[in-house]
């Protein structure tokens, strides 16, 4: 059988169907749990390496994304604490290959015990604006070489532009959250206006009809008192315009008591309209809410 190790475009071959593989299963994925099990399955078939962890820079967040044979771990964090050496690249942006690696970090997330002359290989990686560091973790058993770099460039577009796409997502369904809360209240805050406007108008119009009402009764009051008043009155007026066809003796015997006694009568009524519309007026009173 022939060894395919040593037969260079088969192994290229092979690796390359591997990682269209994992690209098409990517471009289907719609939430970081399944570009883990994705990574999980496929990547190990192009790749080599005990754990492959990506910070990827979101705004003022980050998005952490580690995988390791057996696990995935992910999260978008608010001031995420990145690693040291990852911040030396966000810095410094040059690649690091050393055997110094950060064994209290890899011992949170793999057994260290089996690892062969551990070695950390990290990159920053400028994908359309967006930072995205990369920091791979390999050994004697699982060995990682500048020719894989290619192919790891590759996957880590697929992941970037992945990871980007359901950030956005995400955002849209926070926007959107916000918009349809935004919408409820501004329908609750309509509704309410609405009930005052309501209100406010079966007010004005209660308060119209009580005093369409109250104007009846001034009315009443008004002609009613007008009539009592102009009774007597009329009869002084008559007996005023007789002192010509009288003499001074018949004026002071005969017309002179009818006029105090029409004078009086209208000064009874005077008081009784006085009376009548001081009581009426308190009651028609409009009382202030």
């Amino acid at each position: 059988m022939q060894d395919v190790s040593k037969n260079s475009a088969q192994l290229y071959r092979m690796t390359y169907e591997a990682y269209s593989k994992f690209a098409n299963k990517i471009s289907r994925c719609q939430t970081l749990a399944e570009v883990g099990e994705v990574s999980k399955t496929h990547l190990k078939y192009f790749l080599n390496y005990h754990i492959i962890r990506l910070a990827v820079k979101q705004g003022d967040k980050y998005l952490l994304f580690s995988l390791t044979k057996d696990e995935v771990d992910y999260d978008f964090e608010e001031k995420a604490e990145i690693l040291s050496h990852e911040k030396e690249l966000l810095e410094r942006e040059i690649p690091i290959c050393t055997d110094k690696v950060p064994m209290e970090w890899l011992e949170r997330n793999i057994d260290t015990s089996a690892l062969q002359n551990p070695e950390m290989w990290a990159w920053l990686f400028n994908n359309n604006g967006r930072k995205v560091t990369v920091t791979l973790i390999s050994d004697k058993n699982k060995a990682f070489t500048v020719a894989d770099l290619e192919i790891l460039k590759l996957a880590v577009d697929c992941f970037e532009a992945k990871f980007h796409e359901i950030y956005l997502a995400r955002m849209l369904y926070k926007k959107n959250k916000s918009l349809v809360e935004a919408l409820a209240t501004i329908r609750l805050k309509n509704s309410e206006i609405q009930n005052i406007v309501n209100n406010q108008k079966q007010i004005i119009d209660e308060r119209t009809k009580e005093i369409v009402e109250k104007n009846k009764k001034l009315l009443h009051i008004s002609a009613l008192n007008a009539h009592n008043i102009r009774e007597p009155l009329s009869r002084i007026q008559g007996l005023i315009s007789l002192f010509p066809h009288f003499a001074d003796t018949e004026i002071r015997s005969e017309l002179i008591p009818k006029i105090e006694s029409s004078a009086e009568e209208m000064d009874n009524v005077l008081k009784e309209v006085i009376l009548m519309a001081t009581k009426e007026l308190e009651h028609l009173k409009v009382t202030k809410e």
